[in-house]
């Protein structure tokens, strides 16, 4: 069993964008830490040869099957059940928009042989970007899914973003989460998500992990900023590109994600 894998979750009209990170993998990832791929079912067999030669991929299938059909929310689902592979005890969880822009190694992800870091944090620097664009960052997605997740569990105190992503996610965190928690409940992880979902925008898979670890402390809990420069709108965009060019960003950040919502934009321009 791997101490640590990549595990990245993508669709047929994402594969142009997963090439782009599989050959940023190829080139930055020091400790040939594993590459793990899931595809819808539908779509497996569209991928291309040579990522069925380097990488192991999997059927979403293979993973959990689930009712729900909606996107977004489906491959949230399939991320938060990688522990039913049994193959790795922790995992980083990388979306296809992301790009690594330098060497990486097993210690960026985990603080020691069994413990993993995880991503938590205020993200003061988002608030302000919302604030820039005259969005409410009260009303941003991580907060609005954190209030309707928190009373599940109990937790009281700040308001934690436990993303953006990639993630950092412990195995057994999640195993607990559906062994302990949701059999208590009498529920399955479809029924959770969807009673979550009926309260919120949508329910979010790195919130759930964050509030169900800081609940349990199932292991230590050692926070970390983001992984990856995201730039969550255009606009941002717009205002940043200029601050800080690629060689600077790599003093700070292992890659850089342009999200997918802006997708007709040429995101491969930036690079």
């Amino acid at each position: 069993m791997y101490k640590l894998i990549l595990f990245i979750k993508t669709y047929e009209p994402d594969f142009k964008r997963v090439y782009k990170l599989l050959d940023s993998i190829d080139e930055f990832n020091k400790d040939n830490i594993p590459v793990i791929i899931s595809v819808n079912d539908e779509h497996f067999d569209l991928l291309k040869t040579d990522c069925f030669e380097k990488y192991k991929v999997f059927r979403d299938s293979e993973i959990i099957t689930t009712a729900i059909t909606n996107g977004w929310r489906y491959q949230q689902i399939i991320k938060c059940n990688v522990y039913k592979l049994n193959i790795c005890e922790n995992y980083v969880a990388i979306d296809s928009d992301a790009v690594f822009i330098r060497d990486f190694y097993i210690s960026d992800f985990m603080y020691d042989e069994n413990t993993p870091y995880t991503v938590m944090q205020e993200s003061k620097d988002l608030l302000e970007i919302n604030e820039q664009l005259d969005m409410d960052s009260e009303n941003l997605f991580f907060k609005r899914a954190l209030r309707d997740t928190r009373p599940f569990f109990g937790n009281k105190g700040k308001e934690w973003d436990y993303g953006p992503n990639p993630y950092i996610w412990n195995c057994g965190v999640w195993k607990h989460f559906n062994d302990v928690f949701l059999k208590e409940r009498n529920q399955n992880f479809d029924e959770f998500f969807i009673e979550i979902d009926q309260k919120s925008y949508s329910p979010s898979d790195c919130v759930i992990y964050g509030e169900y670890l800081l609940k349990t402390r199932l292991i230590d809990i050692l926070p970390i900023g983001s992984l990856f420069k995201v730039y969550h709108y255009k606009e941002q965009h717009a205002i940043e590109k200029k601050e800080l060019s690629i060689e600077q960003l790599r003093k700070i950040y292992l890659g850089v994600i342009y999200q997918s919502n802006w997708k007709k934009k040429k995101w491969y321009q930036f690079f």
